[in-house]
């Protein structure tokens, strides 16, 4: 027997499965109101009240349900969520899946880890297929006493042509089942769920036309600009620069349709709409941005649009990378994170082995950086040098670590824009780490993000790309959170285009209070050194700021401004940084954010008790958002949920990045995040815990308040209506921030 979903029945049973078991025996009939479930032609069908005879269908084998669930409900929940995360993807081809899953595929067949890595202990993996009319069928799981590759697999066909037949049948009594019983009203209680506090808080339920008249003069300018230059959008938190993004691309495609229905050719003929590419710094955003596009677009034109996440873009033009291999990170961002702890720990092994060896011959700054301890901020930044240098110098001149790689590399000419390593001492300390580094990543099967944009820029800068660009290549390019990407990133963006000749139509969303290299190490850029931008190198870059900012109340704006003119940089930021911002008038409420100082053992539980009491009190429309500044404090808040008794069915933990697809089945619920994994979403009511482990987390000096702010800035600006920061009451550290908000009449007590 198969069991047969839709699109929309899935993530319904997930919701009603993650909070009340997923049953092994259910009746035929009505379930919760929604879902119709019924046999026909040895099928278990699972119908929404909103399918019709085009849904597509998703399909898994009796063997692999029964073993989904008879597992624990957190199990059987990822499972599905992946089942649904795919059949999506395999709807809309070529599939993209994001690169910790390790797709591989054979023509129609797609194999994939069937659950997060901490939950696959068994390396179980789907095959799965992908069959014409955008359905998905879940054949097997494999496992690793079990490899079996998807190339060997034979598929009997014939229950997919019942499947259809008996889905049609089943809809039928569906249908007639509806039609005799009301839908259940809303729950009182208010819901999480994907659209909402992501991609539907971008789009507001708005039209591409609905938004046209709600434009600021600078979004429309944004709008109207011809991109005969590289443009750049500057905007605070809130200021609406991923919906700009969103509407320009749009607005790029319906032009382009326009001039073709004029006569000038046919609109269906893909050669006159532009080839858009629209790149994102991780899976998540891009699932959200795919997701506003179908809300705004008014002409089925978005499907013309790739949305991915950068590192996806060599899977994208050049097919998956091996299976023995697998990208450090779930991002870029968490990729750099993972690369800054290697370095730091290659540095250590270094200093208690053969660092007094040379020591001595150091500048000055190298030799801080290795001896001061690892939260220091002279660590850090040679951390962060030594991450550019491995990107930038070892990895674009091909300095392997073999024999003469080391005189190689020390006989290379500095020049301006390179780390300022002066002598061979500084260079040899280097080449250890570095040696040291890569054996890490070779002993774990690993590749760094800047190691995937290495091999892809010179992949790039072949011949055969060339010869192929016109074709391939992009019209136009958006990149949002473009503060986000790094050097190396930024250079490939104008070997992406059509032309190589003219500039490169480039549309870049960046937020001036974060940069890469701010989130890596909590230091002011200049702080560093010598840099330089290699992203455009033809013609001028074009910047417009969005001074207005759409999210939050103004009460809410005064408070993250006071924060921005708070963050401790030593040295100002540069041009791209100065920004000055005015809040939306259209918020009606104006509450003003408070502040509670507690005991620092009653951090969490006093936020856990404001989270709930906001949620009991808050409408269906309102979403509530319980964020820890740090994943310390998530870690606390985690266990204070557990010590009080919360069913794990009112709350939504989300603790990485891969976790944020849960919130498209979540309802009813608080979520529970860190601030991190908080970027791109946006709720009514936020309640921040600060300072559980005195900011241990962070370490000590300039720049650990730095990245502190970083954090609190993020958390606090994913607030729309209402902000509570629950902080503790000593001096110093988190509660110190707070402290200096109060005394500036921003936040009440």
């Amino acid at each position: 027997m198969l069991i047969a979903f839709t699109q929309s029945s899935l993530p319904k049973y997930i919701e009603h499965g993650r909070t009340e078991g997923f049953q092994t025996n259910i009746k035929e009939g009505i379930s919760g109101g929604d879902l119709f479930v019924s046999e026909e032609r040895d099928c278990r069908f699972f119908v929404h009240r909103d399918d019709n005879k085009d849904s597509k269908l998703i399909l898994v084998s009796d063997w692999c349900w029964d073993l989904i669930i008879q597992n624990t409900t957190e199990m059987a929940t990822r499972f599905l969520e992946r089942i649904d995360r795919a059949s999506r993807a395999m709807a809309q081809p070529p599939v993209s899946l994001p690169h910790q899953w390790s797709k591989f595929s054979h023509e129609n067949l797609l194999a994939f880890f069937a659950l997060p890595r901490s939950l696959n202990q068994d390396s179980l993996r789907w095959v799965a297929e992908s069959i014409q009319g955008g359905h998905a069928a879940f054949w097997a799981l494999t496992d690793r006493d079990d490899p079996k590759p998807i190339q060997s697999f034979k598929i009997d066909h014939a229950p997919v042509g019942d499947a259809k037949l008996g889905y049609h049948q089943a809809l039928e009594e569906a249908i007639q089942a509806f039609a005799g019983v009301k839908q259940r009203p809303q729950q009182l209680q208010p819901s999480i769920d994907l659209m909402r506090v992501g991609a539907g808080s971008v789009a507001r339920e708005r039209s591409y036309s609905e938004w046209i008249t709600h434009l600021t003069d600078a979004q429309q300018n944004i709008l109207e600009n011809p991109l005969t230059d590289p443009l750049k959008i500057r905007g605070v938190a809130g200021s609406g620069k991923t919906l700009t993004l969103e509407l320009k691309a749009l607005h790029e495609l319906y032009k382009a349709a326009e001039v073709a229905s004029d006569g000038q050719a046919a609109a269906s003929d893909g050669a006159i709409l532009p080839r858009i590419l629209f790149l994102t710094h991780s899976w998540s955003m891009a699932e959200q941005v795919e997701e506003s596009f179908r809300r705004l677009d008014e002409r089925g034109l978005s499907s013309e649009i790739d949305v991915m996440p950068l590192i996806y873009l060599k899977e994208w033009l050049q097919g998956p990378l091996s299976s023995e291999v697998e990208v450090l990170g779930e991002d870029s961002l968490d990729g750099k994170q993972q690369q800054m702890r290697l370095i730091s720990e290659a540095i250590e092994h270094i200093k208690a082995s053969t660092w007094a060896s040379y020591r001595a011959n150091t500048s000055e700054w190298v030799r801080r950086g290795v001896e001061t301890g690892r939260d220091g901020a002279e660590h850090l930044r040679l951390c962060w040098a030594l991450l550019r240098e491995f990107a930038e110098v070892f990895d674009s001149r091909e300095i392997k670590t073999l024999p003469n790689a080391l005189q190689k590399y020390i006989d290379l000419p500095r020049e301006s824009w390179m780390v300022p390593l002066e002598n061979k001492a500084d260079r040899e300390l280097s080449f250890r780490v570095y040696k040291h580094y890569v054996r890490q990543l070779v002993e774990e099967g690993l590749v760094t993000t800047d190691q995937v944009v290495d091999d892809l820029k010179r992949d790039l800068e072949k011949y055969e790309w060339n010869a192929i660009r016109a074709g391939r290549g992009y019209d136009i390019i958006f990149v949002d959170e473009f503060h986000l990407f790094s050097d190396p990133e930024r250079y490939l963006l104008h070997l992406l285009t059509r032309e190589a000749e003219r500039p490169p139509r480039l549309v870049m969303a960046m937020d001036p209070s974060q940069s890469v290299f701010l989130l890596l190490t909590g230091l002011a850029e200049s702080e560093i050194s010598r840099t330089t931008s290699s992203m455009v190198q033809r013609g001028q870059t074009k910047s417009i700021d969005l001074n207005t900012t759409h999210r939050f109340t103004e009460p809410i704006f005064n408070f993250l401004r006071f924060l921005h003119a708070q963050m401790p940089n030593v040295v100002e930021l540069g041009h791209d940084w100065v920004y000055n911002a005015i809040p939306s008038t259209s918020k009606t409420k104006q509450i003003l954010p408070r502040a509670r100082f507690v005991d620092r053992q009653n951090l969490a539980e006093s936020g856990v008790a404001e989270a709930f009491a906001l949620q009991n009190s808050s409408t269906q429309e309102q979403r509530v958002a319980l964020i820890g500044v740090g994943n310390s404090e998530l870690e606390e808040i985690r266990k204070a949920l557990k010590d009080m008794g919360s069913a794990s069915s009112s709350y939504v933990l989300i603790d990485g990045r891969d976790e944020i697809e849960q919130l498209r089945y979540s309802r009813r619920a608080l979520i529970v995040t860190a601030a991190e994994y908080a970027a791109g979403l946006q709720f009514s009511h936020v309640v921040i815990v600060g300072g559980t482990s005195g900011n241990q987390e962070y370490g000590h000096g300039t720049s650990a308040m730095r990245a502190l702010y970083s954090q609190f800035y993020l958390a606090a600006s994913r607030a729309e209506e209402s902000l509570i920061v629950v902080a503790p009451q000593e001096q110093g550290g988190f509660g110190e921030v707070l402290g200096k908000a109060v005394e500036a009449d921003v936040v009440v007590t």
